[in-house]
């Protein structure tokens, strides 16, 4: 064992070195305050943390219904926004980390991981470590990178930037260097893509199709057979995800559905004046604003304008990929600007906004990039004296999250997030924003959650005065007479729903969406219930299904490697 960690460290140890380095300069802010800054999304991840540890103290690792969010009408967001990524945080607050600590750790480790990714792809590419440290400076320190961190609050996007050079590197194994055992990391990348952020799995899907038409002309069958390999691998095991989230977008509309098919693009496009902009801007995004009330979401100056010197830079030092790199990196970080007619490309109003193609932009610049700087300076002194300057800029970006003000402190509770402690919970919203966010996956329309009742009503809306309990995973009530109505419970429906009556056998009851889109039972009897949020059996099956893929994929690539190494050894046998 210390062996093996010996070798590691002798292998990757600059690597791990370096990455640590810059993601300090990067986190300063993070690592000597016991603060977590509230910014755009920070309170709805926040959430996100705090209830998942609630239903694994309560023994479900998985779950697919925030049973207590809402007032108590309930979230399914694990459904639609994967909280598989979250499972270590919410260990660390059950293990009674503070939750704005738990939040602060987990950005940490992720930008650690986006920094490391992308020193081993450029290492990878170009074979030199100093073009590794630009690459992972250059990346980490974007603009957009910082923006997404220190502005929005965007966790879904900070674990998806630690991926997307990992899935890069797959495919420059498979399409450049044609090995095509890469198909395992392809598979696992693409995976882990999909659990961090669905937008950003579209932009990776995106960024292979470009990769796979740019090679088309190499492609070999055992090459094509490869990606198709690590594409279907990633459909399997994360179908325990995937198919049952379709199911509910399929079932009801939501307010995602209204808001993707009338958001408008055009309005958060970039403006041109954006681009020459190189400052952290804590405000709203949208091109109608004033310029000092405009968040900037641009790459940075060192990534728009740095790869433009690969240009310079000799034929025999570049190759096909990191002139794909370059041309649809380019794409990318201009595609979002406001003189483009984004009011024609509906297709791509699942984006939500223009602006979000800068997550592949910053991740492709990297690489031409680092190219450019160790090609052309040469001598390793002024490479690094060019990491320094990166460095000194992010340092100026970040410093002002030093002053914010508004957030939660390692001393306070969720609870007091919901008590209105710090703010508003509703926001002037109709639900509770700070545990929902934009509410994409409520019903639409739905009842305003801050009036709406939160007692058991009977048909005809008045209160029951039923008593009920609830916890992590059940609601339960009792009813000592015929209620001689339906009743109404205060659960927002989806599919999912089941009411079983326990004083004797579990009987199921008929249950429907009320005209308010919350959970009613048909004509119930006196008893004891239980209202369970139940997996459906389409995810009953994908669960297994993922499982079974994972052991499947895990023996396929142990047997390669068993296979190749026989096959070796038997060569050299041969030859001896």
């Amino acid at each position: 064992m210390a062996l093996r960690i010996k070798k590691i460290f002798s292998d990757h140890g600059y690597d791990l070195l370096m990455s640590l380095l810059i993601t300090i300069v990067l986190m300063f802010p993070y690592l000597f305050r016991g603060f977590t800054a509230v910014e755009h999304d920070t309170f709805f991840h926040l959430s996100r943390i705090e209830h998942l540890a609630e239903c694994i103290g309560a023994g479900e690792f998985l779950p697919a219904m925030y049973m207590s969010e809402n007032y108590g009408f309930g979230y399914p967001s694990p459904l639609f926004y994967s909280d598989f990524f979250l499972i270590p945080s919410a260990i660390l607050r059950l293990a009674g980390v503070p939750l704005a600590m738990c939040c602060r750790i987990t950005v940490i480790i992720a930008s650690y991981l986006s920094a490391f990714f992308m020193m081993k792809l450029a290492e990878r590419i170009t074979g030199k470590k100093e073009a590794g440290l630009i690459a992972a400076s250059a990346y980490l320190f974007s603009n957009y990178h910082i923006t997404d961190i220190y502005v929005r609050g965007a966790l879904g996007e900070i674990f998806a930037l630690a991926v997307f050079p990992a899935l890069v590197n797959s495919l420059y194994g498979i399409l450049h260097e044609k090995n095509e055992e890469e198909w395992f990391a392809l598979a696992l990348s693409l995976a882990a893509m999909i659990l961090s952020h669905n937008l950003s799995f579209v932009l990776a899907v995106m960024v292979c199709i470009i990769f796979f038409i740019a090679f088309l002309d190499r492609m070999e069958k055992k090459i094509f057979l490869a990606l198709c390999k690590g594409a279907g691998f990633a459909f399997l095991i994360t179908a325990f995800y995937t198919l049952p989230m379709i199911e509910q977008l399929r079932n009801q509309t939501l307010v995602v559905n209204y808001f993707a098919s009338s958001s408008s693009l055009e309005s958060y496009s970039i403006d041109p004046w954006q681009y020459f902009a190189n400052r952290t801007v804590f405000a709203l995004a949208g091109n109608e604003r004033a310029h000092d009330d405009t968040m900037l979401v641009n790459a940075g100056y060192f990534l728009q304008f740095v790869p433009l010197l690969y240009l310079l830079v000799k034929k025999e030092k570049k190759n096909r990929f990191a002139d794909v790199c370059f041309y649809a990196g380019y794409v990318m970080i201009l595609l979002p600007c406001s003189l483009i007619p984004w009011k024609y490309l509906v297709i791509l109003r699942i984006l939500q906004f223009p602006w979000r193609l800068n997550t592949a932009g910053i991740a492709l610049l990297s690489i031409p990039a680092s190219i450019a700087v160790t090609e052309l300076l040469k001598k390793k002194v002024l490479i690094y004296a060019c990491a320094l300057v990166l460095s000194a800029e992010c340092i100026w970006h970040v410093r002002p999250a030093l002053y914010r003000s508004f957030g939660l402190s390692d001393s306070q509770t969720w609870q007091d997030v919901l008590d209105g402690k710090l703010c508003d919970p509703c926001y002037s919203a109709d639900y509770v924003r700070v545990e929902l966010a934009a509410g994409d996956y409520l019903p639409w329309p739905h009842p305003d959650y801050r009036t709406q009742s939160r007692e058991i009503l009977n048909e005809n809306r008045e209160e029951t005065g039923f008593a009920y309990n609830r916890s992590p995973r059940w609601f339960s009530f009792s009813l000592e007479e015929d209620p001689e109505s339906d009743l109404i419970l205060p659960l927002t429906w989806y599919k999912g729903w089941a009411v079983y009556r326990t004083d004797s056998t579990m009987e199921r009851f008929q249950i429907r969406k009320s005209d308010e889109g919350l959970v009613q039972i048909y004509d119930p009897e006196p008893g004891r219930y239980i209202v369970l949020f139940e997996d459906t059996p389409l995810r009953n099956l994908n669960r297994s299904l993922s499982i079974i893929s994972l052991v499947f994929m895990v023996l396929i690539k142990n047997k390669m490697n068993w296979v190749s190494g026989y096959l070796d050894a038997l060569k050299k046998t041969k030859r001896s």
